[in-house]
């Protein structure tokens, strides 16, 4: 076999590997979407994530806002401030904590939590993280907050209830 043949043969079984491996990331990442980033999705209908008990709603609250927040976060602090007046429209606003510096930092309307333990079951590598929590312990609903995110409307989009008890908006 001549030189030039084996490196062409070579090339040629460089670039099937390339197509086969490009193939087998492309299927894992459309899985990726069809799951995780599509978390209501077919695929997980049968699947629902319950929250911890210490989260759950208490008295006459229809659901809960568990909110995942970190001291040294700017963006925990738009998304606690966002969700304070959340409180009086019927929903428990939780915020969960890992640090006892928390405390001083996250002052207002809502009920802070400051749980190393509890923190850590519902981390999922990123925080803010909102959660909506039924009656039944389920988690309904979970979204990331980002520094561009529209805090209220993600609010919004995020629980049953009205973001503002006193507006009069037409649905």
């Amino acid at each position: 076999m001549s030189l030039p043949l084996a490196l062409s043969l070579l090339a040629l079984l460089l670039s099937l590997f390339a197509v086969v491996a490009v193939g087998g990331l492309y299927f894992r990442l459309r899985l990726l979407e069809r799951t995780a980033l599509d978390p209501g999705g077919a695929l997980f209908a049968d699947e629902v994530r319950q929250a911890p008990a210490a989260l759950w709603p208490r008295g006459e609250h229809i659901g809960t806002l568990a909110l995942l927040l970190d001291v040294g976060c700017t963006t925990c602090h738009t998304l606690w401030d966002a969700a304070g007046p959340l409180g009086t429209s019927g929903v428990r606003v939780v915020g969960l904590a890992a640090g006892a510096q928390a405390a001083a930092a996250f002052e207002g309307p809502g009920e802070l939590l400051v749980d190393p333990d509890l923190w850590a079951e519902l981390y999922e590598g990123y925080s803010p993280a909102a959660y909506a929590i039924d009656r039944q312990g389920a988690v309904t609903g979970r979204r990331f907050v980002y520094a561009e995110s529209d805090v209220p409307a993600l609010l919004a989009e995020l629980l049953p209830v009205p973001a503002s008890s006193g507006s009069n908006n037409a649905h």
